[in-house]
């Protein structure tokens, strides 16, 4: 339920940006407070606790805002979010916001996974693959899992795409318990 209102949100930010809305500044900006709330305990409890009256927390959230030079569409966004009891949802909605960015930009962001560091040849390669196969800008994150023995496992969103020694090996097993 919690994620379905973030995506509200996430979504009505995106709407008042507009078409022509500068998306990745907005999620810098979100990004940017939310990181600030994540590293302050006694921010996070102000702007979640029910003891403290809204005009308190409004003062310090604008005291905040305008420290960070946070924009006027962002700000107001944030005041929303704490006028309806929501800043707890703010890390749920800070990333529907960026799937929503990611989505007007047309970009998709990949997760690879691979048994060893992979060179930077190995990396653009891949983003290309990637690319080609989904016809979007690719933003990718490299991860090393030595578990995987060797080869590569990618996230392209709910797709996986399984590259892995590991996985081959399976194959191989289930092949030769069907013989």
């Amino acid at each position: 339920m919690s994620m379905d209102v973030a995506n509200r949100y996430a979504r009505a930010l995106s709407e008042v940006l507009g078409p022509q809305g500068d998306f990745r500044t907005a999620l810098s900006e979100l990004q940017d407070f939310a990181a600030t709330c994540n590293e302050s305990a006694s921010l996070r409890d102000v702007m979640e606790s029910p003891a403290v009256p809204p005009p308190d927390k409004l003062r310090v959230l604008d005291a905040i805002l305008t420290r960070m030079g946070i924009s006027k569409t962002v700000a107001n966004f944030l005041r929303v979010l704490l006028e309806n009891y929501r800043m707890n949802l703010l890390q749920k909605t800070v990333g529907a916001f960026r799937k929503v960015a990611d989505d007007r930009e047309g970009l998709i962001r990949v997760k690879v996974l691979s048994a060893t560091g992979l060179t930077e040849a190995e990396r653009q390669a891949l983003r290309e693959r990637f690319e080609r196969l989904t016809q979007k800008k690719v933003e990718c994150e490299f991860s090393i899992d030595p578990a995987l023995i060797g080869g590569v496992v990618a996230q392209a969103g709910s797709t996986v795409y399984d590259g892995s020694v590991r996985d081959q090996l399976e194959r191989v097993r289930r092949r030769l318990l069907e013989s």
